[in-house]
């Protein structure tokens, strides 16, 4: 058995005092979540009508970057996982952009009337 010097557990090691030391050790998952909301907001200014499928020669790269990019950060197990998730989300809300939106008010429209009707009731 090696006797090498024993790590500590990731639960007992320091703990990142700022958000910026935080995301300085995960520059990639930092990366995947710029890519997705950059984008999100391409895509969104780019569409002509908001109920059409968006153009797949911007879309389809960006969420693919952004996906390639979120691998990265699995792979250098930076623990990133809410940056790469909301990065890759975003982007590939931006696949469907039009669907997106009719389904994001259909939701929104159905969670208000069953608060009016609950509060009624």
């Amino acid at each position: 058995m090696d006797p090498g010097p024993l790590t500590k557990p990731d639960h007992l090691r320091d703990v990142p005092s700022s958000t910026s030391q935080w995301l300085a050790v995960r520059p990639a998952g930092l990366a995947a979540l710029v890519l997705g909301i950059a984008a999100f907001v391409v895509v969104a200014v780019t569409q002509q009508s908001m109920w059409t499928t968006p153009d797949w020669r911007i879309s389809v790269p960006a969420f693919a970057l952004t996906a390639l990019v979120s691998i990265v950060s699995i792979a250098r197990r930076e623990k990133a996982y809410p940056l790469w998730v909301v990065g890759l989300g975003l982007a590939a809300a931006a696949l469907v952009l039009g669907w997106f939106l009719m389904l994001a008010i259909v939701v929104g429209v159905t969670a208000i009337l069953l608060l009016i009707l609950h509060t009624v009731m």
